[in-house]
């Protein structure tokens, strides 16, 4: 099984005309992520932001999950480094799959227990 993105999604921007402050990104996307054969998906966050935002920002040593490091906003490139992951992430279920996605991706049912 392979998936696919679906659908890129910003609560406090409209990523697609976003613009950011000299170098200083720092936003969250929320992607729509499903099988290549399914109508929906599943959510995965990601965190993007640059060196200079994270300097500016956080002081105290943090581990990074979940991130992506970029030296500019540039959504094309965002969108390949995600689609290029995306397409590496194969199983013989879903379940496969949206575990190897959510090594770089917060997934809405990480944690989920039934």
């Amino acid at each position: 099984m392979k998936a696919i993105l679906k659908n890129i999604d910003c609560a406090h921007y409209d990523f697609n005309t976003y613009q950011a402050e000299v170098d200083e990104t720092a936003i969250t996307l929320t992607l729509t992520i499903g099988a290549i054969d399914s109508s929906g998906g599943d959510n995965f966050d990601v965190f993007i932001c640059t060196p200079e935002w994270l300097c500016k920002h956080h002081w105290l040593p943090e581990l990074m999950r979940h991130t992506l490091l970029v030296r500019k906003y540039a959504l094309d490139e965002i969108k390949k480094t995600i689609t290029d992951y995306i397409e590496q992430c194969e199983g013989k279920d879903w379940m496969q799959v949206a575990q190897k996605l959510s090594r770089v991706f917060a997934w809405e049912y990480e944690d989920y227990q039934s």
